[in-house]
């Protein structure tokens, strides 16, 4: 089968591999139908995520048909269409039953290397799906892929951060970095009623999507976001920070710009990154500094639901569809933001 294959920093290639086999007994194998490339299979492209093993297929977002299953497999059959989470959970465990599957004691993520389970990623003709009754959620019928292939990753990742960051009726909500998981999060943030959404971004294009998803755009390029922010709220900070970019530039801009007593939520994938300020400075400003793990299987039917009343529109950030064989072009256009979101349509259904 045809795979997309880390090869060291910089360096992804459409192989020609073995096809994956069940080999465990809750494993699924999946026919993959459509893939996604993620703003965090960056971080891997360039050697952020330790532990990664050359030759390892990347990627976490994709749905596909069921091919074959195991024998510890009671909820799905061949043929039946499915959308996976990023991440493998077994379902029984203290951490999975109390909904919180990122935490699970055998959470694996496809395609993200050793630290992080060993997994093998969906950028491939076909994938194995550990657990798959709890890791894989059924499509309805007459649904496209591309409606619910982000309720996998960066959907759930966008409304997770939304919920833990406990936006309130009335609150100032900014939303660092509009790529596709912070365009995502201006959509969710609406869902609880917040007196606005500010995206703040360099990039003008993605600027105008956040203003068409509803979002008041700020371009941090035009001066200090602080400074911009407040000209369009009165002298305002905000409530609540959405951080969905994943570097030390935006995590300093957040902690500027969080109101006293305001919330943060860290929705991108953060490695080596500092603190802006030390942990007594936070303490007095009062901040709540909040990891967010997106929970894809806790919410998906939830969002799948919003999808379907049309409160949500995840579709929307698509920018490119194209076949799997122009993956490799696709990493580098997205390394060099001339793209958002990439789509890899990998098997017709």
């Amino acid at each position: 089968m045809r795979a997309v294959r880390w090869h060291g920093v910089g360096d992804v290639r459409l192989d020609e591999v073995e096809a994956p086999v069940l080999q465990e007994e809750p494993d699924a194998i999946l026919r993959v139908t459509t893939a996604a490339i993620c703003g965090s299979d960056l971080h891997v492209l360039h050697g952020k995520i330790p532990k990664v093993p050359k030759g390892m297929i990347v990627g976490h977002e994709f749905a596909g048909v069921v091919d074959a299953v195991g024998p510890g497999v009671s909820a799905f059959r061949p043929g039946q269409r499915v959308v996976s989470a990023m991440f493998a959970a077994c379902g029984r465990c203290d951490a999975c039953l109390a909904g919180r599957h990122a935490r699970c004691r055998q959470n694996r993520t496809f395609g993200y290397g050793d630290l992080f389970g060993g997994l093998d990623g969906g950028q491939a003709e076909y994938v194995r799906v550990p657990s798959a009754d709890t890791t894989l959620w059924p499509v309805p019928d007459g649904v496209p892929d591309t409606d619910v292939l982000f309720t996998g990753d960066i959907l759930a990742t966008a409304y997770t951060g939304c919920v833990e960051a406990r936006i309130e009726h009335g609150d100032v909500v900014a939303v660092l970095g509009a790529g596709p998981v912070g365009l995502l999060a201006v959509q969710c943030a609406q869902l609880f009623a917040p007196a606005a959404v500010y995206a703040i971004d360099l990039v003008p294009g993605r600027l105008e999507q956040a203003r068409a998803f509803g979002a008041v755009p700020i371009d941090a390029s035009a001066g200090d976001p602080l400074m911009l922010l407040r000209e369009r709220t009165g002298g305002r900070r905000a409530t609540v920070v959405i951080e969905a970019v994943g570097n030390a530039g935006a995590l300093e801009t957040a902690w500027r710009i969080t109101d006293a007593g305001g919330r943060i939520a860290l929705v991108g994938v953060l490695t080596d990154e500092a603190f802006p300020q030390t942990a007594g400075q936070t303490w007095l400003r009062g901040l709540s500094v909040i990891p967010v793990n997106g929970q894809p299987i806790r919410y998906r039917e939830r969002l799948a639901a919003l999808i379907g009343a049309g409160r949500l529109d995840p579709a929307a950030v698509i920018t490119e569809k194209i076949p799997l064989e122009g993956a490799v072009d696709a990493y580098a256009r997205l390394d060099r933001r001339e793209t958002t979101k990439v789509v890899l349509e990998v098997s017709p259904t």
